[in-house]
């Protein structure tokens, strides 16, 4: 389809509102002042559910969708496997990280709380969501990232279901896999199917204390490492999450072939 600017819409508003849909002031600001749209002008809306419609704009507070709501234009299946991104919040730095984790392909980020946590950390997960919304939107993504609530990492090392494929990142321990050889161990083998999810853990600047990994590792978790470099918590996620949805790319070309 022609290239089209993108509106992301709740799945339950899009339920309620039949072919027209009602914009918030918000949307209509931004179809108006931001894109440049007019009536008769043609942009896509997404639910971030793994659905999209073509719409037009009818006047600056209503669209009309041009399928039916139980028959998008596109649709596409949730990822598979769904990637994780647990991470510890720093000072600076989290509004960008959330907006690159969604732009690379991260399906789900649980902020965390750890012993080494800097104080003045941020923790603002309405803003975190409307940078995950505009990122979805920029990036073409058709779902939406499941931002988590922040919990203690001395109480979220468990949750994760055993079955699914979990390390942590951590420095100064050079026998350690790097995460690129951990993910490679994981494509799929007549015997070693792929797991649900994979999920992998950023700890604070100042790193884990010896607890948090020791608990980490009696409940299943693997310790890898980032490279010869000590990064920042902001550059270890983002590379994190590159390395593991270019490893699910080619994981499911491998599965295909």
């Amino acid at each position: 389809m022609a290239e089209l600017r993108r509106l992301l819409i709740r799945p339950e508003r899009l339920q309620d509102s039949g072919s027209g849909i009602q914009l918030e002031p918000k949307e209509s600001h931004y179809l108006r002042r931001v894109l440049r749209l007019r009536p008769g002008d043609a942009l896509a809306v997404v639910d971030g559910q793994g659905h999209l419609w073509t719409a037009r704009v009818v006047d600056g507070e209503h669209l009309e969708l041009g399928q039916s709501q139980a028959h998008p234009y596109l649709s596409e299946s949730a990822p598979f496997p769904r990637l994780g991104l647990a991470v510890v919040g720093v000072r600076r730095g989290m509004d960008d990280l959330m907006r690159m984790a969604c732009e690379l392909g991260i399906d789900c980020i649980q902020p965390l709380r750890s012993h080494w946590r800097t104080p003045q950390a941020e923790d603002r997960p309405d803003r975190w969501q409307v940078i995950l919304d505009e990122a979805v939107e920029q990036s073409e993504r058709l779902w939406m990232p499941r931002l988590l609530s922040t919990k203690a990492v001395a109480d979220w090392w468990g949750e994760p279901d055993p079955a699914w494929a979990r390390c942590y990142a951590t420095t100064r321990k050079s026998t350690l896999p790097r995460l690129s050889t951990w993910l490679e161990h994981r494509l799929i083998t007549s015997d070693n199917p792929l797991p649900a999810e994979v999920w992998m853990a950023i700890g604070p600047e100042a790193g884990w204390t010896e607890g948090e990994q020791q608990q980490a590792v009696a409940l299943g978790w693997t310790p890898v490492q980032m490279g010869c470099s000590i990064l920042r918590t902001a550059t270890a996620a983002v590379t994190a999450t590159a390395l593991m949805t270019s490893w699910r790319a080619t994981a499911l070309e491998v599965e295909r072939s």
